[in-house]
């Protein structure tokens, strides 16, 4: 089933207009550069299983990472990497909706007559704002029906008269008035911020991508075997520090420009080190593997995800967990500041 489509407004046609003739202030949005760094430590004792072994571990590891992200400076409305944004603008839009179910039903105007209409008003007006709001008005009250074109021209001349009001909170609080005053409802509470509050950061294809690991993973423990109970001590220890490129485009960072908030996606970023795993069973001969050995974060996964999803620019935070009748303790330190 096709979802309906919201009711078109004469508002919301001039906000799609008066934004299309603006895309030249987005043109200007600058490239940013920012270097995300992440320590992730932890420390644990305490009892493990695997299969028939059970034992007592004592674990050290320590993982860290250092990328450049770029952002191509441009403010987006969603947020990829929330959960919850995909609520919050379903419900937005059901709002909007709402909102909308009020007004009488626009024809839709001739699109590319009115692109023709804009690119003659944008060389009239140029980059004068005041003009551009102005003339826009006009333009698109000409689409509709005789008892809306008084309202939509009052309104693009109150806000063509915003623009010369300062940037900032005095050209925020006239432009909000001239939006109730045309019928365009009462704007979100001024903490809220922009409606495009995200940037979304990549790695670049060669983003200097340097991990360090270190692990210290030590069991004592034992088994059931048919000559009886066996003893063993496993122990598993590395220690390098690398450049890998090319996990690169599958980082990403999402910062909310209202309040520093950043959500991190680390990817298919590894968290392993090259090192040496040996295992002692009594009376046997001594196993020894040497390779790739992977970290785990066990108890502390959970907290550890979560974490990575509410950062700032610049921080630090840690836990303790209980690990069966231990404990596990994981520290993070991280920033996310201009390169």
């Amino acid at each position: 089933m096709t979802a309906p489509h919201p009711r078109t407004t004469p508002l919301t046609l001039l906000v799609a207009l008066a934004g299309f003739f603006l895309l030249a202030d987005g043109a200007q949005a600058q490239a940013q550069q920012r270097r995300l760094v992440l320590d992730i430590e932890l420390q644990r004792q305490g009892p493990v299983q695997a299969g028939a072994d059970r034992g007592e571990q004592k674990l050290s590891q320590r993982w860290q990472l250092s990328a450049l992200l770029q952002s191509d400076g441009t403010p987006i409305p969603y947020n990829p990497l929330d959960p919850d944004d995909h609520r919050r603008q379903l419900q937005a839009a059901q709002s909007a909706q709402r909102m909308a179910s009020a007004a009488p039903v626009v024809p839709m105007p001739d699109v590319a007559a009115m692109q023709a209409q804009a690119q003659a008003l944008m060389a009239r007006c140029g980059q004068d704002r005041e003009c551009l709001m102005r003339e826009a008005s006009a333009l698109t009250a000409a689409t509709m029906p005789a008892s809306a074109q008084g309202r939509l021209q009052a309104y693009g001349n109150a806000a063509a008269a915003c623009e010369r009001q300062p940037a900032g909170k005095a050209r925020t609080a006239c432009q909000a008035e001239a939006r109730r005053q045309a019928g365009g409802g009462v704007d979100a509470p001024e903490d809220s911020g922009p409606a495009t509050p995200y940037l979304l950061f990549t790695g670049v294809m060669s983003c200097g991508l340097q991990l360090t690991a270190k692990l210290d993973d030590r069991v004592q423990g034992r088994f059931n075997d048919v000559q009886g109970v066996v003893s063993y001590t496993e122990t598993s220890q590395g220690q390098e520090t690398r450049r890998d490129d090319l996990p690169c485009p599958t980082l990403q960072a999402v910062l909310d420009t209202r309040n520093g908030r950043l959500w991190t996606a680390l990817g298919t970023v590894p968290q392993d080190v090259q090192g040496v795993r040996t295992r002692e069973e009594t009376n046997r001969r001594p196993q020894r593997h040497e390779g790739r050995l992977g970290l785990r974060w066990l108890e502390a996964q959970a907290w550890l995800q979560q974490r990575l999803v509410q950062l700032t620019s610049e921080g630090q935070d840690q836990a303790r967990l209980p690990a069966g009748a231990g404990q596990a303790e994981i520290k993070l330190k991280w920033s996310f500041r201009p390169a």
